[in-house]
Parts: C-alpha cells; structure tokens; sequence
C-alpha cells in the first residue's frame, strides 16, 4: 500500500510541473474516448529534449484515470527482435510496473501469437494503449510492427509511437495508415507555458524568467536544466552570466570524448553545417562515422538545410570556445564565411540557392544584433504563395491583426556595455506594417508577389508583401502611401530606367513585411532572414518599413542606403523613411566584401566567379537581337524591326543563350546590365 500512495504521490508532484501540451492532452483524451475512431495511432515526434517520454506520463496519468491499460515498450528495454519485444509485453501484461532489468522469458520458446492473444484478451475487457517510445531505435522492428504486430490487434488498442522523427515511408505511401494516424509534432512551449512552467519551480521574478526564455526558447529540457539551475544557484554560488554555460554543460555530457567534442566546437561557430560544411570548417575531412555520431546528439536538429545545433547548446559552446582559444574561434568563423562567399561568387545552384547561401554567408558576415535577431535556430514555419483557395482567410488574418493591436519587446544584449536592453513597439506601432495593405487592389498588380506565414499546424501568422518594379506597377509605385515618397523623388531618367517590360524586373519594393507578434523570436526571425534574402538575391530593392527604433537599427546594420525621401505615411506625424540596397552584378560581392571589412574579416579569398560573357562570339543578326532587347523590346517588336518572323528571333535566342550561358531573357538582361 505504501508503495502504491508513492507512486500517486509522484504521479501528483510530476503533474503539477506539467505545463504546456494542452493540444497534445486534448487529443489523447479524445482519441481514448472514441471520439475519432478512424484514428488508431498517434504519432508524437520532435527533436530530443522536447519531451516525449514527459508527454508518454502523462498519457499514462489519464490512462489510468479513465480505467484504461496503458503499456509502455520503451526500446532501451527489450532486444529489437519480434520474439523479445513480446517477451517484454508478456511480462507487462503480467506486472505493469516489472523491472526491465529482470529475466524476460526465453525467446525461442516464447511464442508471438501467444502475446497478441494476450494483449486481445486484455482488451476484449477494458480500453488499452499500447506506447512505443524511442522508437527511431527500433528501425529494425519497424516492417514487422506495422505488417505483422498492429495488424493482428484489437482494433479497440489506441496506439502510441513516439520518436524524434514522424513516422515516414510505408506509413505514409499506405492510404489506410495516413488514415489512421493522428499526426503529433512537438514544438518549443509558448512563452506563457515556459513562464508557468518556471514559476512552478519556483522562478517567479519576471526579469530572470525572459531571461530564460530568451536563452532556452521554450525547448522543455532546456527549461527544466534551467531551472534546476537557477534553484540551486545559491548552493552552488553560480553567478548570472554562469547559469546557462552551467545548462550547457549538462547538455554536453553526452559527447563521449576529445575528437567529437571538437567537432561539437566547429559547429557550434557555424549556423546550419553538413558533413561537407563541417570539414571545410574544421580543415580536416570528416568521417562519415564521426558526422552520424554527431547528428546522433540530443541537441542536434535537422533541418531542410542541413543540421544545426540547439541555440542554447551553440551560443554557450561558442562563447567558451572564443574565450579560451579565440584564434581557433576566428579561423572557424572565417572558413564558415569563406565556403558561403566562395559559394555566393560560383553562383551555384538556382536562384533560390543562390539567395539561401548569401543569406548563410551573411551570418558570419552580420554583426552582433543582426545574428541576436534572426539567426538565433531554424524556425519552423513555411512561406506559401496566396492565391483564389487562400485569399479570405488572408484577409481574416488582417481582420484579426487590426482588431487585436498588442505590444511587442524585443530584447537584446548591447554588443559595447553588455548590459540587457529591449526595443519596444506599442500596441498602435505594432498595427503599421498591416495599416495599408490592401489585398484586393494589391492582387491586381502585375506578377506582385504575396506570400502567407504558416506555422507546422497550417495556421497562418504573417503575410510579405513585394512589388516587383516594372512599366505595369510605377503607377501604383507613384501614387500610392508608402512607396510615392521615393518614386516622386527619382528624375525622369531614373523613372524610364525603371520602366522596364513587365516579363521582367528592374528590382522589388518591399510594401510590407509582417508577423503576428514581432515579440515572438521565431516569427522575428522569419521576417528577418525573409528580408535578407530578398537583399542578398542579386538585385535593388528598396522599402520603407515602419518609423520605429528597431527598424531603423536593423536597415543601418544591414548596410541599406537611406533615400533622400521622407513621408508620415503611417501615423500622420512621425517621419518614416525609404532604404534601399543595389546588389546587382558584381554589386552584391562588393557588398559582401564591405560588411566582412567592417568586421574584421577581411582576407578572404576572392570567389572564382563565371567569366563575363564575349559578345563577339555571337553573330552580327545576333548581335542586332542582343541590342534590341538590352532596350526592352519584346520578341514580336524585334521581329519587326529587323524585318524577319517572330519564329526567326527565337532561333536565334536559343542560339544567344546557349553563347552566353544564360537560359531565358531575364538572365540574358542581367548579363548586359553587368557589362555596362
């Protein structure tokens, strides 16, 4: 009896630290109730220290509430063949609490049938789960589970597979399992979960809870180290600046020894890192074996790009590593630069790669705030472009935006004193990135590029909005707020400059780029790097963000030019001004080039760039065609011109591209301009 109210007694004080996961709750509670009976197996995943296994208690908890069986197979438990899997569901049927230590019965004698027939009978009298936890080590059981195990079961027995990866391949390519499974993915907790998580331990001051969260970005294990640390902090006499290198610390006991943890170090400095990346970093290959061992840490992520470590686990590593050996720290960070510039300048890849590596290029290349502000992890969201299916709930999120004004601050660290500080936007400022953004007259615009903010769960949080710049938008460009303050300030020749065929663009106006909640640092970061790479695509672009402290900082550090045009477009009173950036060409290395001497990273080696194209290999018609185009005209007006069919000049275009090496005629204007 004793044992039993310890174990409630457990059960209650892990409970009251439950914060957050009311979704994931919610779901279970559901899916055990038959609410959804076409969903038999829930798939929870995410990255390690998200709390899975936390999560897998609690569903136990409310298991064992509503009178249902509720049995865990954790991997570390049982050898990963059919006979010793049963073994151990046996045994659990038998004692649900058993020691996973004990003997299991032996295995060539157990028979499989047996412990289905066992675990039917059991739910022919009452609900069951059936758990499976760490299941990315079982990928030698995964067939034979999904053809031969959940098949042969009471379709009565809920499932639950938790792991760091979603369940992927036959469970997808099967109709009937995409059917059945209740797809689960577990994020960072929201600010206000971590918030009431912390002062469930205890941490109760505001100021040392934005300070964690800060750091740790609501990632559970991070917390919880924090916590803990925090808890203790008197015992053990740490001082502020110590807690999270103490968190990190924590985090690293798992790397087995000197060579691994080197490799922990390079990536570390770097942002998103491959096994190619990382042994160009390091200036040393890297094994095949070493980069799994490494990606097999709790604290790596990946990503669509690549791997990269937790933010909390980088930073502390990285400022360790700067403080006792900063000339190992510096030869890294300048490799890191130096394979994106060298990537930048070979122009590999499309233009989205192009635009993705510049963007890399300029986390070594950024200064302090930059990289505080919008390289802190990967986020998880997802740009979509809007369209007819989208357009209304577009216009609800604006809907919402301006009736739910909030204040947003955005803290950060002053790179000269050291000391906290924060930006703060009112709830009225927050509303001017969506105060003149009109979706319906904007759609209209000729190939405007509208794109919508999306959580994993498909809930829209942002929207950007860029007006290409060409004869069919200067109109709209002139006479509209925002933008009419610099249009109206150009000369007549820049204006026809600019005035280029609508199949193309001379550059992009940003008319606004916004996200639910600027306080939020993974939608910051969205918006950021979304802007970024905008910048850093190979072209002009100009905008006029809001009249506010903090974008005015970030536009001065992002080495944007600021316009001789300046309106009280926004709120009628506070002058807002246009920045703009020319990365054209050659252009966008020189810019490159001019950040990294800022910081002290000059003496890279320069790109080996693509030889500029020789005009005098093409014939003289050709030529002829070349100049007519380099003007603007279409192929129908050059057919004109010259006196020949329209057919004529795309023969020759194909003939011109394949010259020059470019593969349509935005390529080929871009290749005249640069020679210019």
């Amino acid at each position: 009896m004793a044992d039993i109210d310890t174990d409630f007694q457990i059960d209650a004080f892990e409970r009251k630290f439950m914060a957050g996961r009311h979704r994931e709750v919610d779901r279970f509670r559901r899916l055990l109730a038959g609410a959804a009976p076409e969903k038999r197996l829930i798939n929870i995943y995410g990255i390690g220290g998200m709390g899975k296994s936390f999560l897998l208690d609690e569903y136990r908890r409310i298991a064992a509430e509503s009178g249902c069986r509720f049995l865990l197979l954790d991997s570390r438990d049982f050898l990963h063949t059919p006979q010793s899997l049963c073994a151990r569901l046996a045994r659990l049927l038998e004692d649900p609490a058993a020691d996973a230590g004990g003997p299991e019965p032996e295995e060539e004698t157990f028979q499989v049938s047996d412990a289905i027939r066992r675990v039917n009978a059991v739910a022919a009298e009452r609900p069951m789960c059936l758990a499976f936890d760490t299941y990315e080590e079982m990928e030698a059981l995964d067939q034979w589970i999904r053809e031969q195990l959940l098949p042969r079961l009471d379709p009565s027995v809920l499932i639950a597979v938790a792991g760091r990866n979603p369940l992927q391949g036959a469970w997808r390519l099967s109709p009937a399992w995409r059917q059945m499974i209740a797809w689960t993915p577990l994020s960072e907790l929201a600010y206000e979960d971590a918030k009431q998580y912390l002062e469930n331990h205890g941490v109760r001051d505001e100021a040392s809870v934005r300070a964690i969260w800060n750091k740790t970005k609501g990632h559970p294990l991070s917390l919880s180290l924090a916590a803990h640390a925090a808890t203790i902090r008197e015992e053990t006499r740490l001082q502020d600046e110590e807690v999270f290198p103490f968190v990190a610390a924590q985090w690293l006991r798992e790397v087995p020894g000197p060579e691994l943890r080197s490799l922990v170090e390079a990536a570390a400095v770097l942002r998103h890192f491959n096994q190619e990346i990382l042994s160009y970093a390091a200036d040393k290959p890297v094994t095949t074996e070493q980069f799994q061992e490494l990606v097999s840490l709790s604290f790596v992520r990946r990503t669509s790009r690549g791997w990269l470590l937790h933010d909390l686990v980088r930073a502390a590593v990285a400022e360790d590593l700067r403080a006792r050996t900063p000339e190992t720290y510096n030869a890294l960070r300048r490799r890191g630069a130096a394979y994106f510039y060298r990537a930048v300048g070979r122009g590999a890849g499309s233009s989205r790669d192009a635009g993705w590596e510049a963007g890399e290029a300029f986390y070594y290349l950024g200064d302090h705030l930059i990289r505080e502000f919008f390289y802190q992890t990967a986020s998880p969201h997802y740009f979509e472009t809007l369209d007819d299916s989208n357009a209304a709930e577009a216009e609800r999120y604006l809907a919402r935006r301006k009736a739910s004004p909030k204040e947003a601050r955005i803290p950060y660290v002053d790179p000269e004193t050291n000391a906290p500080k924060e930006f703060v936007i009112t709830p009225e400022q927050s509303l001017f990135p969506v105060k003149h953004l009109h979706l319906e007259e904007l759609r209209r615009l000729h190939r405007v590029h509208i794109r919508l903010l999306r959580k994993p769960t498909g809930e829209m949080v942002g929207l950007s909005v860029v007006i290409p710049i060409h004869e069919k938008t200067l109109d709209f460009l002139l006479n509209k707020p925002l933008s009419s303050a610099y249009f109206r300030s150009l000369d007549e020749r820049q204006l026809n400059a600019m005035r280029v065929p609508a199949d193309t663009d001379y550059g992009l106006f940003v008319y606004g780029i916004d996200v639910a909640d600027f306080g939020d640092w993974t939608l910051r970061a969205d918006a950021g790097l979304h802007f970024i790479t905008l910048m850093l695509t190979g072209g002009f672009i100009a905008g006029s963000p809001p009249p506010l402290p903090f974008f005015r900082e970030v536009h001065r550090r992002l080495g944007c030019e600021t316009a001789d045009a300046v309106h009280t477009d926004y709120d009628g009173r506070t002058p807002a001004y246009t920045y703009y950036l020319d990365t054209r060409g050659p252009r966008l290395h020189q810019y490159l080039r001019k950040m990294m001497t800022q910081l002290g990273l000059d003496g890279l080696p320069e790109p080996q760039r693509k030889s500029e194209p020789d005009l005098s290999m093409l014939t003289e018609r050709e030529a002829d065609i070349v100049a007519l185009i380099g003007k603007g005209l279409k192929n129908a007006d050059v057919a004109a011109r010259l006196f020949v069919s329209e057919i004529t000049v795309k023969k020759h275009l194909t003939s011109i591209f394949q010259k020059l090496g470019v593969t349509n005629r935005t390529q080929l204007v871009s290749k005249l301009f640069d020679r210019e």
